[in-house]
């Protein structure tokens, strides 16, 4: 697995930081609730996912109003 890049220069690539922060969390779901052959199993990475996907999505919206 490859390591997350937390060095950002931008304002902006925090937001791409975390939206790939929540791929891996939802790409882990998957494979948990496929590995115990349960969907619940991997019911609270999903959740990490999607609030890390609407923190990604209000940052971008608060720089898009600074004008960044």
């Amino acid at each position: 697995m490859a390591k997350l890049d937390l060095d950002v220069d931008a304002p902006r690539k925090v937001a791409n930081v975390l939206r790939s922060a929540s791929d891996r969390f939802a790409e882990d779901a998957e494979r948990i609730s496929a590995d115990w052959q349960d969907r619940m199993a991997g019911r609270p990475w999903r959740m990490i996912a999607r609030k890390l996907d609407a923190v990604a999505e209000s940052i971008e919206k608060e720089l898009r109003k600074m004008g960044y």
